[in-house]
């Protein structure tokens, strides 16, 4: 069977896809997050993934507490274990949704 050539426009720009890791509270504050987004040379976004993780935490999902992604197809949202459905606006919604809720997760962790 022929692969189906990729239009140029369809290829993974390097340039300007990124992947960060920030730590809200510093290395030793148990909380990490990750942010991947790829971009096509034609400016697609392609897939992204926005990940709170707490290193302090255990459970079924390798510490992820709370992310955003559209792996398998469908954008959605993953929250202690759990995965549902979410409408996808633009990833700069996305994005907003999401640091608010690292916010809140944040601010409900001290004391």
């Amino acid at each position: 069977m022929a692969r189906r050539r990729r239009d140029s426009e369809d290829e993974l720009d390097l340039a300007r896809s990124s992947r960060d890791e920030l730590y809200p509270k510093g290395r030793k504050g148990g909380g990490v997050v990750r942010i991947q987004t790829d971009y096509s040379r034609g400016g697609r976004l392609l897939r992204y993934s926005l990940a709170l993780i707490d290193t302090h935490r255990s459970g079924g999902d390798s510490g992820r507490v709370l992310g955003y992604d559209n792996a398998h197809g469908q954008n959605h949202r993953h929250c202690d274990g759990k995965i549902e459905t979410v409408e996808f606006e633009s990833y700069e919604s996305i994005e907003k949704r999401f640091e608010a809720e690292v916010r809140e997760y944040l601010e409900s962790r001290k004391g």
